[in-house]
């Protein structure tokens, strides 16, 4: 069983799903499984994300029935279905993680056994 599960829900973010998907693939604690969830796009993101998936057994791709729009909740709840780490972490397709936002993350969180909850500060560049 992988460290931290890491969800990653996304709708058409062909331009960014890439991007995102890596930052995941680069981190330096490598004690993950990345769960993508495909909200019903209609670009080239669901066959970014099943190629992902196809090369990387922790890289898994799971979409609503029929393909629909259900939203980023439900979205993020179907990520969390299919999660089996005791650790979440959550991106969205258009966002890109610096390489140690994992190991610090699970290093505040297992030294510190009475918080539940870590967030981090952001870099916006667009």
């Amino acid at each position: 069983m992988p460290l931290v599960s890491v969800v990653l829900i996304f709708l058409n973010e062909e331009r960014f799903l890439e991007e995102a998907v890596r930052s995941v693939c680069d981190q330096t604690l490598t004690d993950w499984e990345l769960i993508l969830v495909d909200d019903g796009s209609s670009d080239r993101s669901t066959l970014i994300a099943q190629d992902f998936a196809a090369r990387d057994e922790r890289i898994r791709y799971v979409s609503h029935p029929n393909h629909q729009n259900r939203g980023m909740a439900a979205s993020r709840n179907l990520g969390v279905a299919h999660s089996s780490a005791p650790y979440l972490a959550f991106i969205d397709g258009d966002d890109v993680w610096t390489p140690y936002k994992l190991a610090e993350q699970v290093d505040m969180l297992e030294s510190m056994p009475d918080v539940a909850m870590v967030s981090g500060a952001r870099y916006l560049w667009h």
